[in-house]
């Protein structure tokens, strides 16, 4: 069991600025709040990367409205393929592609969560192999791809561990730091930061 133990003002949420490093594409959203002690490591990987690379941010901070939105799409339509499914069956199912927002909810919620691929300073974007927030079988960080995209996914995943941020191992754009996830996959017994609202 996973406690937590709030360590800034849960409030106290600062905004990604782009920079020459730092992208924001407003692809998913335009809210671009996040834990302080988050930004300040995804900006020191930014400025970590190869000469011609940088960070685009894609979403940081979600509320939980904004979860729901994601959420009950995915589970209808896991809902509606798996007919013989029980809720629970398919409540498991549509989990791994989306964080339920009931309960303790995703990182995104927490404002520890990011997430973001590797870019060049012209704003094209590396290939990682399907879509983004893709709910395909391609998702999974360490799914087989082709070398390239491998070697894309590698580089992404090493820079943001040596920030010491961690990946969600479903989804390859996924990173964060002191939400539950991060608990887990270090596994600590306690995370620094709850959903915010």
């Amino acid at each position: 069991m996973i406690t937590v133990t709030e360590c800034e003002n849960p409030v106290d949420l600062v905004t990604f600025v782009e920079t020459d490093r730092l992208l924001l594409n407003p692809l998913e959203t335009n809210d671009w709040r996040i834990r302080r002690v988050v930004r300040d490591k995804v900006i020191a990987c930014s400025e970590a990367l190869p000469e011609g690379l940088c960070l685009m941010v894609f979403e940081a901070f979600r509320s939980r409205a904004r979860q729901w939105e994601l959420w009950k799409p995915v589970f209808a339509s896991i809902t509606q393929n798996n007919p013989n499914w029980s809720e629970t069956q398919a409540y498991i199912e549509a989990s791994r592609w989306v964080s339920p927002p009931d309960g303790f909810g995703s990182g995104h919620q927490a404002g520890a969560a990011v997430d973001l691929k590797l870019a060049r300073v012209d704003r094209t974007e590396l290939d990682f192999g399907g879509l983004m927030k893709g709910l395909t079988g391609i998702a999974p960080t360490n799914w087989p791809v082709s070398p390239e995209i491998r070697k894309n996914r590698d580089m992404l995943v090493t820079a943001m561990h040596g920030v010491g941020m961690i990946n969600y191992p479903d989804e390859w754009w996924h990173f964060s730091y002191g939400d539950r996830l991060w608990a887990e996959v270090t596994n600590r017994n306690e995370a620094f930061f709850a959903p915010i609202e």
